[in-house]
Parts: C-alpha cells; structure tokens; sequence
C-alpha cells in the first residue's frame, strides 16, 4: 500500500457511525464481562466457601481478564466498519451481518495478535529470569502455546458474535433512516 493509499483511507468520510457502534460494542462487551466477573467470583466464593473478603480479589482478577478482550474486539470492529466493509444503508441483511461476522474475525485476529506479543515479552522476561517460566507460553516456549492462545480468541469470537451482529444491524438502521450525504465503500467495496 502506498503513501497515497493510506492518505486517501484515512480521508473516507463517515468515520462517526462506525465508531459510535464500535463504542457501543465495547460498552456493552465490558458491561457484560463485568456482570460475568461479579456472578463467577461470587459462585466461586460460595461454591469453596471463601471468605466474603477474598471476593473482591477474585472479583478484580476476573474483571481485568474480562476487560482484555472487548478493546481489540471493538477496535477491530471500528477499523471493519469504517475502512474494510463499511455497513451502507442499501445492504441486504445477510451481507450487514456477513460483515459483522467479517468485523468479529477482524477484532478476534487483532485480539489473538496482541495476546501473542504479550505471551513473547513473558517469554523473554522468563528468560532473563525476571518472571516464573510457566506464565503464559509454559516452559515449552511460545511454539507450544499458540494453540491454547487461538483456541482462546476463538472462543472470544463466538461469544461476542452476537453483540457484534446486533451492533452491524442497529447502525445498518440508524443508516437507512439517516443516509450518508456521501456514498459509503470500503477496501471490500472496492475490490
């Protein structure tokens, strides 16, 4: 991709729909995870009996790990829907849920990416002995751990689909009842 192609996608207008459901997604992802956390910490805190102090740890652990996936996730929505395979008033419904789909697996590749970059840096701080081996990639090294690590943000993907569908569906709407003043492509529109 030149300089030039970059210049004129980062210059497509209606970047303001896609980025309003991308934060709606991301809401709704973590108002979710947070609500995960609560009943997860507190089954667990009831299931082994823990004290009702300990809950708020388990609670802030759960959470932090429940917050990782809904940014990539709604970045990638964000970048799918303004640049990729914008959501245009004058789609049917199977390609604006097509494309939803296409903006999960989008947040889910970026989400798998990151999840790499963080599982490499332990590696390497376990290697200089800064941290305990078997953090993330275990002692096998990163080669072993990217399936655990793709099945993962796989399992992310299917789990947050919904809400991605229903965000691509809602904007699609608020579209057809605000049409853009100019016509709405993308790179799989221009394909």
């Amino acid at each position: 991709m030149s300089e030039r192609d970059l210049a004129k996608a980062l210059q497509r207008p209606g970047a303001l729909p896609p980025f309003l459901t991308s934060l709606g997604i991301f809401v709704v992802l973590v108002v979710l995870g947070f609500l995960g956390a609560t009943l997860n910490a507190l089954s667990t805190t009831v299931q082994a009996d823990i004290p009702a102090e300990f809950f708020l740890q388990l609670w802030a652990a759960q959470l932090v790990g429940g917050l990782a996936g809904p940014l990539p996730i709604a970045l990638g929505a964000f970048v799918c829907f303004w640049q990729i395979a914008p959501i245009a008033p004058n789609l049917r419904l199977a390609h604006v849920v097509t494309r939803a789909v296409l903006a999960g697996l989008a947040g889910t590749l970026l989400l798998f990416l990151l999840g790499l970059l963080f599982g490499f840096l332990l590696w390497v701080l376990a290697l200089g002995g800064l941290v305990d081996r078997g953090d993330f990639f275990g002692s096998a090294g990163p080669a072993v751990g990217i399936l655990p690590l793709l099945f993962r943000s796989l399992a992310t993907f299917l789990q947050v689909l919904p809400v991605l569908v229903l965000g691509a569906v809602l904007l699609w709407g608020w579209l057809q009842r605000h049409p853009p003043t100019q016509r709405v492509a993308g790179t799989l529109d221009e394909v």
